[in-house]
């Protein structure tokens, strides 16, 4: 995988978390969004698996197979919640027991807490899953602009805090709360989709070839050992024409009559 590869599926992530970001806006007017939302947000998580494949992180790994993990204890928490809610509701069905009110009571708890406890257990897990992607954020930084990088961190951040007061949403006010600050965390992470699709290829280095130097002509240097001295001339004692022993004063050879220098 290219590196404009890997960039185009950080910007589809992007583009997809944002379309979540709206839709979940739109589930307060029409509640049908609130699906579209979750295709959208399965996309995004399918762009992690390719990323992934590139990466090979354990901390994008853990947010997939975490939030996953999550949305199939609530699938599983909603007809458990539904089932509690009709026994309290409606106690005179076919489950009801003549002169036995608490077992009819304890019938329909029953199914409440266990709803109740699986819907924290997976609210945990979205905890983890949007933890585990800010923690490759923070140790992956270098990947991407500065100012990205803050961003998608505190958006992070704020959907693992929207998660925590979702699981306490019975308080009312609590729900509301994790709600907006999910919306702000899905928006903050729709960063993504600025990210550039292209990375700017490094202009190629021009080389010379490498002028010859210029050949200096080497410049007498005086021997360190050199002493001026006088050389002074001495008169040869033979004659260096016939070989007869000369006089000291003569000029001529008096055997040959050469001239002697």
């Amino acid at each position: 995988m290219s590196e404009n590869e890997l960039n185009s599926l950080w910007n589809s992530f992007g583009k997809n978390i944002n379309l979540v970001a709206i839709m979940t806006i739109l589930t307060l007017v029409t509640g049908i969004t609130g699906i579209i939302a979750l295709i959208f947000l399965f996309l995004a998580l399918g762009n992690i698996k390719m990323i992934n494949y590139r990466l090979n992180s354990q901390y994008l790994d853990d947010f997939r197979s975490k939030y996953i993990t999550s949305f199939i204890l609530k699938m599983v928490t909603i007809p458990i919640l539904i089932v509690g809610i009709v026994l309290l509701v409606f106690p005179f069905g076919g489950w009801y027991i003549p002169g036995f009110w608490w077992i009819n009571l304890v019938i329909g708890i029953v199914p409440l807490i266990i709803a109740v406890v699986l819907f924290i257990v997976s609210y945990s897990f979205e905890m983890k899953a949007w933890e585990n992607l800010k923690f490759f954020l923070e140790e992956n930084r270098s990947m991407f602009p500065e100012y990205l990088v803050r961003e998608t961190i505190d958006g992070a951040e704020k959907l693992r805090t929207g998660a925590l007061l979702n699981a306490l949403g019975f308080l009312i006010i609590t729900a509301i709360v994790g709600f907006i600050l999910q919306i702000i965390g899905f928006f903050k992470l729709a960063k993504f989709e600025n990210f550039h699709l292209s990375v700017p290829l490094s202009k190629p280095s021009v080389q010379h070839a490498p002028v010859a130097p210029t050949p200096q002509e080497p410049q007498s240097r005086p021997s360190p050992y050199a002493v001026e001295t006088k050389v002074v001339g001495t008169r040869p004692r033979f004659c260096p024409n016939c070989g007869a022993e000369l006089k000291e004063d003569g000029k001529f050879c008096s055997e040959c009559g050469s001239k002697i220098n």
